[in-house]
């Protein structure tokens, strides 16, 4: 359930600043445990192949002997030494498991991953059928089997073994779909790998920790399965010493001989705790995002910004009343690394204050200590105040808080989808807000009922889940809840980033207007200098955790004194290429021709038109943009041109190659066509190392040109050549994609893309993620290895002005339909359609 205190709190993972701690390498204590208390299973079954104390099989000593010097467990009603009982009942314990495991591993997995990877009525067939072997569980098949062949170690063991494979398939084919559903799945397909390759390179390695638990906790179920089919006669058969027929034999002797049940109990619970804790710790271990130091957020290829220990801004400001004021805000990590340094700020009532800097600075670790939410690990020292509220925050307690957020202070998140509750309507999570602070239920129905209005949703949207509103109304929704209360304070982090330019102008103007209407302190928290300067009247600007500059929007952005300011200034002008005016004309035949192109999804009863006879043609050396919002078309544009999705009708011709083509013959398509995805952390392979990804489009020969590199060294060679081309170091080739920062993933993704030097690059929202110094970086890197290498680019973006700054030609696209194109300088300076404006007006521009 949502957590109304927060006022659409839902925080997603905080930003720890500049870096995160580095991993010790001894931090797996689940590893070592779990592998100690395997290492003791296996060892005692080892070392009972060749010595036992005492035999095993045959009474030697008296009856019912408790524990002592000569019986360490003691012995049983027929004489025979427990000790030696429990080391010759762990080879049964360990075969049984791993046999079992074994099985259900080696047809399950596979059945699931062809599930997964296929689909349709053949994946369909296969999970009918493993629900129709679930319906006969383990035991049961055992007991059945026992009954026709006999009851005995082997039929346990296969019995068991059949019996868990639907577990085995449901998880893999799970895992699988997850997968396959990922960019750089897409990546691998358009570097032309097959689908063994992608099985084998990609889904696997990326299932592999998800199927070890599954093995350890089904090795724990055969272990607890064979104990009970032993128990109840049907397992291993006497006098062969079993775990499971020693507490069978034990059960008429407790209260008085009650160590028969204890000794074999704790072996299968030391056995049963190993392998769970050895499952969950090799996750952990083979997962390579947790194993090794994370990046740095700011490029290091960037110029180095000297931080001030203290700087302007560093003052709490005036002393008239404040909505929010912090002094001297300083946040901490147990590890002792410092993520906010003194950090200062005032917001009056009724200011609009812009908080700015890049991936790291520390601007969401700023809202998450002014309303007590930092994660566990991390403490604040300083002074937080809210108007009205006496004392310090900080000396606060969680109850204390959980009634100020909400009524003194919200916060509203970047993601709205993850701030909503999935499976509540959003007019009781609006509600919820206010029934928490004490609001009876209709008066909080009927404020409801207001705010959704304010914030101009549509009648009935209090009825509809997060899941049927669009991305702008569920931010409206959002902004609805922080706002109930009417606080006195509004913190917005990233509230428009992952909105489209019309619906941000749309959300921004709201919230302006809002929080005019109230009277409330707004901080709102962004990377984006084009809408600070339109919304916000101060601006602070942080860097490491260090506030470098603040004061009026007009001044600091017309007079930076910092040097991090001016970049960031200078980053956020995007100036138009060079020879875009009308008269620009690009030779060369045309490479992607696109002839009244429709795509049509099925949609249960009523089909979605992706596009509607849509045609352009893209010339050799030509930058052509694609600009339109979400659900334009664009993308789905973007992979019927690449081959990775079918058009329902018209004609595609993709460098050379008619579309739909057969398989053989899109390798001529992959080797001339790369793509470059939006997510630049999506699209790289978390469990390959840099140089594998990049080098992953090289595998297949039919992508190497004549004369291109076809042996390993030729490979290696060649990475390395183009990560130096894209202004990665060396050695980035043996490192894995989370230890670089967001701007350099987008570096590797654009080295992969451009290795098996391609005629046509395709790059979908490449920095739509990016901060905007990192954003320059990669769109002046686009246009320079565009000149370099001869590249036809097209380029997709819902920003005119990136698109502006690239290319030479632009399509405008509306509802899977282009409503106009030509030269990026006619169609920006002189748009002839109504939406070519509205999208122009839309776009901010960064005020000076």
């Amino acid at each position: 359930m949502s957590d109304p205190t927060t006022a659409a709190v839902g925080p997603p993972p905080p930003d720890l600043g500049p870096a995160t701690e580095p991993r010790r390498s001894g931090r797996h204590p689940q590893l070592v445990i779990g592998a100690t208390l395997v290492g003791l299973v296996v060892v005692t079954a080892l070392v009972s192949l060749v010595w036992t104390p005492y035999d095993p099989e045959h009474a030697g000593a008296e009856r019912l002997l408790p524990p002592g010097a000569e019986h360490w467990f003691g012995t049983d009603r027929f004489g025979r030494d427990l000790f030696s009982q429990v080391m010759a009942g762990a080879q049964i314990t360990l075969l049984v498991g791993v046999v079992a495991v074994g099985i259900a591993a080696v047809v399950g997995v596979p059945l699931g991953v062809l599930a997964g990877m296929r689909g349709g009525r053949l994946g369909a067939l296969l999970m009918r059928g493993s629900d129709l072997l679930l319906a006969f569980p383990g035991l049961l098949l055992a007991i059945v089997l026992g009954a026709v062949y006999g009851a005995g170690t082997v039929t346990a063991m296969v019995a068991l073994g059949i019996g868990s494979i639907p577990a085995f398939a449901r998880v893999a084919r799970s895992g699988t779909l997850q997968v396959m559903r990922s960019d750089y799945v897409l990546a691998a397909r358009a570097a032309n790998r097959g689908e063994a390759a992608i099985a084998l390179r990609h889904v696997l390695p990326n299932i592999a920790g998800t199927v070890l638990v599954q093995c350890s906790v089904n090795f724990a179920i055969a272990v607890l399965a064979e104990a009970g089919l032993s128990f109840l006669g049907l397992g291993t058969p006497p006098p062969t010493p079993s775990w499971g027929r020693m507490l069978q034999e034990s059960q008429q002797f407790l209260g008085v001989s009650d160590h028969l049940a204890i000794v074999p109990g704790v072996a299968i619970a030391v056995a049963v705790l190993g392998f769970n804790l050895l499952g969950d710790g090799l996750r952990d271990v083979l997962d390579p995002r947790l194993s090794a130091v994370s990046p740095t957020e700011r490029d290091p290829l960037a110029e180095p910004v000297d931080t001030p220990s203290a700087g302007p801004g560093t003052s709490a400001g005036p002393a008239e009343t404040s909505a929010l004021d912090l002094r001297d805000l300083t946040v901490r990590t147990d590890g002792g690394r410092t993520l906010l340094s003194g950090v200062s700020l005032r917001v009056a009532p009724g200011e609009r204050v812009g908080l700015i800097g890049e991936s790291g600075s520390g601007k969401t670790m700023t809202a998450l200590a002014a309303l007590g939410l930092l994660p566990d690990g991390v403490a604040a020292t300083g002074h937080v105040a809210l108007h009205q509220v006496p004392g310090n925050l900080l000396d606060r307690g969680e109850r204390a808080l959980a009634r100020l957020r909400g009524e003194a202070i919200s916060m509203v998140f970047q993601e709205p989808m993850t701030a909503l509750n999935p499976l509540m309507r959003v007019g009781r999570q609006v509600a919820e807000a206010m029934t928490v602070h004490g609001a009876a239920h209709a008066a909080a129905a009927a404020r409801t009922a207001e705010l959704l209005a304010e914030v101009g949703l549509p009648d009935g949207a209090a009825r509809r889940y997060p899941h049927e509103l669009s991305g702008g109304q569920r931010q409206r929704v959002v902004l609805a809840m922080a706002l109930a209360n009417d606080p006195a304070v509004l913190v917005a982090d990233e509230p428009t980033t992952a909105l489209d330019v019309t619906v941000q102008r749309q959300v921004l103007d709201l919230m302006v207007r809002l929080v005019e209407d109230r009277g409330a302190g707004l901080l709102f928290i962004t990377h984006d200098l084009a809408v600070v300067s339109q919304v916000c009247e101060r601006v602070v600007v942080l860097l490491d955790g260090v506030v470098v500059e603040e004061g009026p929007v007009a001044q600091v952005f017309a007079q930076p004194r910092h040097e991090y300011t001016r970049r960031l200034l200078a980053a956020s002008t995007l100036r138009p290429r060079a020879g875009t005016g009308p008269a620009a004309v690009v030779p060369g035949p045309a490479l992607i021709r696109v002839e009244d192109v429709t795509r049509t999804y099925p949609g249960g009863g009523r089909p979605v038109h992706a596009l509607r006879g849509v045609s352009l043609e893209v010339r050799e050396g030509q930058r052509l943009g694609i600009v339109g919002e979400s659900g334009s078309g664009k993308s789905t544009l973007l992979r019927i041109v690449a081959g990775l999705d079918r058009a329902t009708s018209g004609r595609v011709t993709s460098a050379g190659v008619d579309l739909p083509a057969a398989p053989h013959e899109l390798g001529d398509l992959r080797a001339a066509l790369q793509l470059v995805f939006q997510d630049p952390y999506g699209s790289l392979d978390p469990r390959m190392t840099v140089g594998a990804i990049v080098a992953e489009p090289l595998l297949n020969p039919a992508n190497v040109r004549e004369g291109g590199p076809r042996t390993a060294s030729a490979r290696r060679d060649a990475v390395r050549e183009m990560l130096d081309a894209v202004g990665l170091p060396l050695d980035a080739t043996e490192r894995y994609p989370h230890q670089f920062s967001g701007g350099q993933r987008q570096r590797i993704a654009i080295a992969r893309a451009l290795v098996c030097r391609p005629r046509i690059l395709v790059a979908d929202e490449p920095v739509s993620a990016l901060d905007v110094s990192v954003r320059r970086q990669v769109l002046d890197l686009l246009g320079r290895l565009a000149d370099e290498h001869a590249l036809t680019l097209l380029l997709v973006s819902h920003d005119l002005g990136v698109v502006r700054h690239v290319c030479d030609h632009v399509a405008v696209m509306r509802d899977g339909r282009i409503v106009e194109q030509g030269p990026v300088g006619q169609v920006y300076d002189d748009p002839q359609h109504e939406y070519t404006r509205s999208l122009r007006e839309a776009t901010p521009v960064l005020r000076r």
